[in-house]
C-alpha cells in the first residue's frame, strides 16, 4: 500500500469513527465508508490428560504473583497419564509434574469476504505436514464459507512442553490436535466486530544473544484486537524475541519435587531419579499470558520472533525488579538490586527457577501494556495472506536419517530431488518416500536414509494494510530480520563477539539481506517457527562442518588434510566450501587424490558433528536443514513481497 492510500484511508476512517461516535449498535456509518472487521477468539489446554480429564490443574501451583510464588516447586506430579509415556520436548522422557496449563489459541478474523484464522500453541515447533494435518481436522468442524480460508500455525518454542518433533506420543498429539480443532471452531463462533490498535516498543529484560556474532533484537511489536463498540479486549498478539527456556537444564530441589515418592512411583532409579526436564510449563509466554488476562481480558497470542542462533535467558541476568532496580537495559543489574532466588551452580543473578520464569514473563507484560498505552487505531484496509513456497537443499544428512526411520515429526515429509537450480516445480520430483542405504550410516548404525535431498517449505505474509505478519519456517537470527549494524564491517570484533576467533568477522560475515527491509508497512510482527520448522538459519559464510576421521576414506586423517590446508581448520571445513563442490562437481576436482575427504566431510560434518560433538561455537549447524536455507529464504521473500 502506498503512503498515499494511507492517507487517503486514515481520513475515511476518521470521518466514518465520526459517524459512529454516538456509541450505538447501528454500525451502517462504517460501513458506508469501509468494511468491518470482525475477530474472534478462544484457546483450550492441550495437557495430557488423566481419567479424560485435567482435574490436577487445580493442584498445579501456576503464576501467583511474585511474593508468592515457590520458585523451586515443578508442579503437581502425576504418575500416569492416558495417553501413556509422554515424553518433554527438549527435556527428558516421561514427563510427571504439572506447573501450570499449556494452551492452544485461535483467532479467527474476516474482513469483508476475506477470512483467516492464527493458531498459537505451547509447544516446541511444528514440521508443515503435521501443520497440514492440523488444518484438515480444523476445516472439519468449520462452516462452508471458512473453507477456503488460510489457516497459520505456529508454537511459541515451549522447551518444556509435550515432545512435537522427536519423541511423539502419538495418542497424545491426536488430542492435541483436535483441540486445535475445537479452538478453531470457538474462535469462528465467537467472531465480534472489532477494531485493531497497534505499537511498538523495546524490550530487552531476561534475553540476550550468546552466538556470535552478537546483534540484539529489542523490538516489542503488539496488536490489539478491541470489541468496536465497548473497547473490551478480544485478542492481544505479541511479538517478541527469546526462547522459552528459564528453567532448561535446571534440576528442582528433592525436598519440593516430592522426588522420593515420585521415584518410587515412576520406578526410577539413581541418575534416572530426577525431576529435571520432566515438568511441563509454559514458561515465560504463559506468565504474560496469565498477567495480560488479568489485566485486560480476552485471549493472548505469543509469537516468538527470531530467536535462532541461542537468543534466550540463558546469559541473561534477572534480578528483583523494583522502581529502585528498574529493568533499564535489560543486561545491567542495578547496583544494590537483589537476586531472585541463589543458586550453587553459578552466580546468582543467573540462577534457574521458576522465580526467574515469573520475572521474565511479568516484566514483559508490563512492557506489553506500556505499548498498549500509546497504541494507535489502526485502519484495516485489506486481509490478505499471502504464501510463496520453496525448495532447500537438505545438506544434513542427519535429518534424511532421522526422518528415514520415523523419528521426526508426526507425519511422514515429503521429499523430492531435483535437477538443475534454482529448484522448482519444474525440475523436482518427488521421491515417493523411498529410502536407500548410504555407505557409512548404514553399515555403522543399521539405518538407511530419505532418497530424496530437497525440502519444501514456504513463507507466508499477512496484510492488514499498514499492519503485517510474516510468518518464517524455522529459527533465524536477528539479522537476517532487522539488518547489522552500520558499523559492523568496521568495527573492532570485540564490539560484536565474544569468540571472534571462532567466525566469521565483519566483512567475512555477509547475509544477502534483511527481510525488514522488503516489506511496505508502518509494522511487521515476525513469527520465528510459523508454518514449518526446518531448523536454524546460519549464513553459509559462517558455517563450519565437523571433521571426523571415521568418515574419511583411505586413510586420511582430519590432522593431515588441515596440515596441508585442505580444510580451513583443525577439525572443520567451510560451508563455503562445501557449497562450492555441491553447486559445480567440477570444482570438486580442484582438490585432486582429496576429493573423496572433502566430499565425505561434506556430506557427514552436520550430522556426526551432533552426535560427536561439533567445531567450537558452531552447534547451531548440526541443527540446521542445510547451508542453503538462508539464501533460499531470501530470494522466496523477495518473490513474495514483489522486490
Amino acid at each position: 500500500m502506498t503512503r498515499r492510500h494511507t492517507l487517503l484511508l486514515t481520513f475515511i476512517t476518521l470521518l466514518a469513527l465520526q459517524a459512529c461516535s454516538d456509541g450505538s449498535d447501528n454500525l451502517d456509518g462504517i460501513r458506508a465508508y469501509t468494511t468491518t472487521l470482525y475477530a474472534g477468539a478462544a484457546s483450550r489446554s492441550i495437557l495430557p490428560t488423566v481419567a479424560g480429564a485435567r482435574a490436577y490443574l487445580a493442584d498445579a501451583p501456576g503464576w501467583p504473583a511474585q511474593a508468592a510464588l515457590d520458585p523451586d516447586n515443578p508442579g503437581v506430579f502425576v504418575a500416569a497419564w492416558d495417553q501413556g509415556r509422554v515424553d518433554v520436548g527438549n527435556g527428558r522422557s516421561d514427563s510427571a509434574w504439572v506447573h501450570d496449563d499449556l494452551r492452544v489459541t485461535a483467532l479467527a478474523l474476516v474482513f469483508g469476504e476475506q477470512h483467516a484464522i492464527l493458531i498459537m500453541a505451547d509447544t516446541y515447533s511444528y514440521f508443515s505436514p503435521d501443520i497440514a494435518v492440523m488444518v484438515e481436522r480444523a476445516r472439519a468442524r468449520l462452516p462452508a464459507e471458512w473453507q477456503e480460508a488460510p489457516i497459520l500455525v505456529s508454537a511459541t518454542h515451549n522447551h518444556h512442553g509435550p515432545d512435537t518433533a522427536f519423541s511423539i506420543n502419538d495418542d497424545w498429539f491426536s488430542l492435541m490436535v483436535d483441540e486445535v480443532a475445537f479452538a478453531a471452531e470457538d474462535a469462528v463462533a465467537a467472531l465480534q466486530p472489532a477494531l485493531l490498535r497497534a505499537g511498538r516498543g523495546e524490550h530487552s529484560y531476561g534475553v540476550d544473544d550468546a552466538r556470535d556474532p552478537i546483534i540484539r533484537n529489542p523490538q516489542l511489536n503488539v496488536l490489539a484486537l478491541e470489541h468496536r463498540k465497548t473497547g473490551a479486549a478480544i485478542a492481544t498478539l505479541v511479538q517478541w524475541t527469546s526462547h522459552p527456556e528459564s528453567t532448561l537444564g535446571w534440576h528442582p530441589p528433592a525436598e519440593a519435587a516430592g522426588l522420593e515418592a515420585a521415584c518410587a512411583a515412576k520406578g526410577w532409579s539413581g541418575g534416572d531419579c530426577t525431576a529435571e526436564g520432566r515438568y511441563l510449563t509454559a514458561d515465560y509466554p504463559g506468565v504474560l499470558r496469565e498477567r495480560l488476562q488479568a489485566s485486560r481480558g480476552g485471549e493472548v497470542l505469543y509469537f516468538n520472533g527470531p530467536l535462532g542462533n541461542q537468543v534466550g535467558p540463558g546469559r541473561a541476568p534477572t534480578w528483583v525488579v523494583t522502581d529502585a532496580h528498574p529493568v533499564g537495559d535489560g543486561l545491567s543489574v542495578p547496583e544494590g538490586a537483589a537476586p531472585l532466588t541463589e543458586c550453587d551452580d553459578r552466580p546468582a543473578y543467573y540462577c534457574r527457577s521458576f522465580a526467574k520464569t515469573e520475572s521474565i514473563g511479568s516484566e514483559l507484560a508490563k512492557a506489553v501494556e506500556r505499548v498498549l498505552d500509546t497504541a494507535s487505531t489502526t485502519l484495516v484496509s485489506e486481509l490478505s495472506v499471502h504464501t510463496e513456497s520453496f525448495y532447500t537443499r537438505l545438506t544434513n544428512i542427519g535429518f534424511r536419517l532421522l526422518i528415514a526411520d520415523g523419528d521426526i515429526g508426526w507425519s511422514m515429509p515429503r521429499l523430492y530431488n531435483c535437477d538443475g537450480v534454482p529448484f522448482t516445480d519444474d525440475n523436482c520430483v518427488a521421491d515417493g518416500g523411498e529410502f536407500i542405504d548410504d555407505r557409512l550410516l548404514t553399515p555403522l548404525l543399521g539405518s538407511q536414509i530419505t532418497k530424496g535431498d530437497v525440502l519444501p517449505t514456504q513463507l507466508s505474509h499477512v496484510d492488514f494494510g499498514d499492519v503485517g505478519m510474516l510468518f518464517m519456517p524455522g529459527e533465524l537470527p536477528p539479522e537476517l530480520v532487522i539488518g547489522l549494524p552500520e558499523d559492523f564491517a568496521t568495527a573492532s570484533p570485540e564490539k560484536y563477539y565474544r569468540e571472534p576467533h571462532l567466525h566469521a568477522v565483519g566483512a567475512d560475515y555477509t547475509i544477502p539481506g534483511h527481510l525488514l527491509s522488503l516489506v511496505d508497512e508502518d509494522l511487521t510482527l515476525t513469527v520465528g517457527l510459523g508454518g514449518d520448522q526446518i531448523g536454524y538459519f546460519v549464513p553459509v559464510s559462517d558455517y563450519r562442518l565437523r571433521c571426523l576421521d571415521l568418515v574419511l576414506p583411505g586413510g586420511n586423517t582430519c590432522a593431515d588434510l588441515a596440515a596441508r590446508g585442505v580444510i580451513e581448520g583443525a577439525d572443520w571445513i567451510s560451508g563455503d566450501t562445501c557449497k562450492r563442490i555441491t553447486d559445480d562437481a567440477a570444482a570438486l576436482t580442484d582438490f585432486g587424490a582429496d576429493a573423496d575427504s572433502v566430499a565425505a566431510i561434506c556430506r557427514y560434518g552436520q550430522a556426526l558433528g551432533r552426535e560427536l560433538g561439533e567445531p567450537d561455537g558452531h552447534y547451531e549447524e548440526t541443527n540446521a536443514a542445510g547451508w542453503d536455507v538462508v539464501d533460499d529464504l531470501w530470494s522466496a521473500a523477495q518473490r513474495l513481497l514483489g522486490n
